[in-house]
């Protein structure tokens, strides 16, 4: 058990029920205030090791692994929507076992599933939403391509396909990560893309459809990134209230991971654990 300030972190998971019954595991790691993190496309939470590295000595992270990934269980007829409500309960579980007002994070598709479950949650204090990807613009074909992968059981294909029509990476680089063991987990997470590219194209802001959202909101934008991802946090932004944009220069769409200290001291300054 770790403890400071009347904050205690019980065990290393707790599980919570979403409204539809999908199981979602919640990993704790830290001391002090609650901060939740939603992972993005490919990865479980245990891409956030070594941003969680850094938080663990000011805040108590509360890793999810959204549904369909790690330990968490999935269900039939997926929508984005059901990914809001299990964010939303995520953060109110969470809410019910601390003190305080809770912070949450999110990156690419999991930072578009954070905006939909702060909509929802009154427990949410300080978002902090590292480029959400819903508009992003897919080429016509390509999600078709990618499902057309997936059925065939080529999974190598859809999940190439992703990494360079959006994250524009290079052949030498998909390559160095074919090397890494990262590659074995983004091919077991590739039946999940095809239906997140779905519910990422041609997405539309509604009006007012998330100004019940009352988080001191904090977007990041790496100066590196593909530019459909600067657009779609252009786009968050401009539908969140009183969001604010800032820009990680030099960085692109990893940088909590190739930078960890730097995007930590951020999200700590954002939710005023740290001066």
């Amino acid at each position: 058990m770790n403890q400071r300030s009347g904050l205690e972190v019980e065990a290393s998971r707790f599980d919570v029920r979403s409204c539809d019954g999908t199981s979602l595991a919640v990993w704790v790691e830290g001391v002090g205030p609650p901060l939740v993190l939603v992972h993005g496309s490919f990865r479980d939470h245990t891409v956030f090791g070594p941003l969680v590295d850094e938080l663990r000595r000011d805040v108590t992270t509360f890793s999810v692994d959204r549904r369909g990934f790690g330990a968490s269980s999935d269900a039939p007829g997926y929508a984005i929507e059901r990914e809001f409500e299990d964010v939303a309960a995520v953060v109110d579980a969470v809410a019910a076992r601390t003190p305080g007002p809770v912070g949450l994070w999110g990156h690419s598709f999991g930072a578009s599933c954070a905006i939909g479950g702060a909509a929802l949650s009154d427990n949410v204090a300080h978002l902090i939403l590292y480029e959400p990807s819903l508009g992003i613009a897919y080429a016509a074909g390509s999600i078709e391509a990618v499902e057309g992968a997936i059925a065939a059981g080529d999974v190598d294909a859809a999940v190439v396909a992703i990494l360079v029509g959006i994250l524009e990476m290079t052949e030498d680089e998909i390559d160095a990560l074919r090397a890494t063991p990262e590659w074995s987990a983004l091919l077991a997470a590739g039946p999940t893309v095809a239906r997140e590219c779905k519910a990422e194209d041609g997405w539309v802001y509604g009006a007012g459809q998330f100004e019940t959202i009352t988080a001191t909101t904090l977007l990041l934008a790496g100066s590196d990134s593909p530019d459909g991802l600067g657009e779609a946090t252009r786009q968050a932004a401009a539908a969140i209230p009183g969001a604010r944009v800032h820009a990680l220069e030099g960085h692109g769409h990893f940088a909590y991971r190739t930078d960890p200290a730097m995007v930590a001291d951020i999200v700590l300054r954002s939710i005023g654990t740290r001066a």
